[in-house]
């Protein structure tokens, strides 16, 4: 059988006319497999390997965009008889120091931290509820939602990318220092890597996920010592998926970079003080900021 989160169409290269994805399967024999691919008008074609890997070209593929979520269906048969379908999508992202580009355009992200709660209704998933907060959001002119802070629910990942949402996907909101009594602190170092592991292996396959946040004002960003956390995440996260780069939120405008913390992240992310990305850039021209909250 395939595995749990098992299948992987991984974007290798992406233009307004090829794109190529590697698909990969992860089953527990080794064993072929055939690929059903449904593009967005719905038109079907078949692929088939021998072993855990194949290559998809699309030409002339129907990028998707905030403003046109395209996405594509993969139908994924073992030869043993094991099927699951996923979803995916062809974009160019770009990171800069100048802005974020989608699909060759610069992009001005208009985001939210959306904590996974849905006001008097719960926390329980809801995805009616959840619909109806991202339209309310799209009508604000969002475009763009960062998980605070914490993995979200994949209905959540499902709604953004047929809704044409980028997503800043989060880890964690403790690292080894402790900010409630019975926070992740108590399992960081146990689980933290497997964790982030299995929670790209969950994700990366969903179009409207642009980047990995590793941490939301961490307290290890006042330790000399705190970039090793970084790294490690961060090496974990290119491990699993380099195709995305990594960021955090951090509101320590001081630390981050007497400590290194700051240089172990693609992006680095400010919350707060607005007033003062300015001297981050004046002081790393080549850096790339996001606002992150």
């Amino acid at each position: 059988h395939i595995r749990y989160n098992g299948v992987w169409v991984r974007q290798v290269y992406v233009d307004p006319k090829t794109a190529v994805f590697d698909i990969s399967v992860d089953a527990t024999v080794d064993c072929g497999f055939t690929a059903k691919i449904t593009d967005p008008k719905g038109e079907v074609r078949e692929l088939s390997t021998e072993d855990d890997m194949l290559s998809l070209m699309i030409d002339d593929p129907m990028l998707w965009d905030v403003d046109a979520p395209n996405l594509y269906t993969a139908e994924i048969t073992l030869d043993g008889g094991d099927t699951t379908t996923v979803r995916f999508g062809a974009r160019m992202c770009e990171f800069r120091k100048d802005g974020f580009f989608l699909n060759g355009r610069y992009l001005k992200m208009n985001g939210v931290c959306m904590h996974h709660d849905l006001g008097s209704i719960g926390a329980a998933v809801n995805r009616s509820a959840m619909l109806r907060q991202i339209e309310i959001l799209k009508g604000m002119g969002v475009n763009a939602i960062r998980t605070s802070h914490n993995p979200p629910a994949p209905e959540l990942l499902d709604l953004c990318d047929e809704q044409g949402i980028l997503v800043m996907d989060e880890f964690f909101d403790e690292w080894t220092i402790e900010k409630t009594q019975n926070g992740y602190h108590k399992c960081f170092h146990e689980h933290a890597q497997a964790d982030v592991e299995a929670i790209i292996r969950r994700d990366r396959n969903h179009p409207s996920v642009i980047m990995w946040s590793i941490g939301n004002e961490i307290g290890e960003q006042g330790r000399p010592d705190g970039w090793k956390i970084a790294r490690m995440l961060s090496d974990t996260v290119r491990r699993v998926d380099p195709t995305r780069p990594t960021t955090a939120g951090f509101n320590h405008y001081e630390t981050i970079f007497s400590n290194r913390l700051a240089f172990y992240v693609d992006i680095v992310g400010h919350n707060y003080k607005p007033h003062r990305y300015a001297e981050t850039r004046e002081n790393y021209p080549e850096m790339r900021l996001i606002g992150s909250e």
